[in-house]
């Protein structure tokens, strides 16, 4: 395998680039979002096991645009990706996904204070990847974070900074997001939208690291 060809990242997100380009050279990073930003949702599923299947042909869906798109004639993977939060709700789950528009404060600080506040939660990422033999592979990843007892000073600091915007959970855990957090159990990389430890084996399965 050619491994100076190029791995295509399907998505816009700053903070998949950086774990990415932990992996390769961000000359061999091509970065091509999907064209069309309509996706399925999550409303009115509250299994699991659906969650999880929506999750997974969402990304699935992303990577078909990005391939679909021809962007490179030599390239060595397609890799996209998407991610959740689920909670518990009364017994069922639930997927808290990026507050914007108005009322996104008033958004953020329920879910943090009826569904965060000292209790567990769990951030789910789907990838999927797409090699140029025609294989297709999907992964999904889930890490359970614990935040601490929610200050209501330290929520209402933080809305403020408008980090919560474009942020799955209204949260991001690899800057001020991380004041809240008690623990984690899995892959810290997960939570931030990309599960690099699962990423390294399959792209290492495919002789594409050196």
């Amino acid at each position: 395998m050619n491994i100076s060809q190029k791995i295509i990242l399907g998505s816009q997100s700053p903070q998949r680039k950086a774990l990415l380009q932990t992996l390769f050279a961000p000359e061999r990073i091509t970065i091509c979002p999907p064209l069309h930003s309509g996706e399925a949702g999550f409303e009115g599923i509250t299994d699991r096991t659906a969650i999880e299947k929506q999750l997974v042909e969402i990304a699935a869906t992303k990577c078909q645009d990005v391939f679909n798109q021809q962007v490179e004639n030599d390239w060595a993977a397609i890799v996209t990706a998407d991610t959740v939060v689920i909670i518990d709700d009364s017994g069922m789950s639930r997927v808290l996904g990026k507050p914007d528009g108005v009322g996104w404060q008033a958004t953020v600080r329920e879910w943090f204070l009826n569904f965060y506040s000292a209790a567990k939660h769990d951030v789910v990422t789907a990838v999927q990847f797409q090699f140029p033999d025609g294989t297709q592979q999907s992964i999904l990843v889930s890490t359970q974070v614990r935040f601490h007892k929610v200050n209501l000073e330290l929520l209402e600091w933080y809305i403020q900074t408008e980090e919560p915007l474009g942020k799955a959970g209204g949260y991001g855990i690899q800057s001020a997001g991380s004041l809240f957090v008690e623990s984690f159990s899995g892959s810290l990389s997960n939570v931030i939208g990309f599960p690099l430890e699962r990423v390294w084996e399959i792209l290492k399965e495919r002789e594409l690291l050196k």
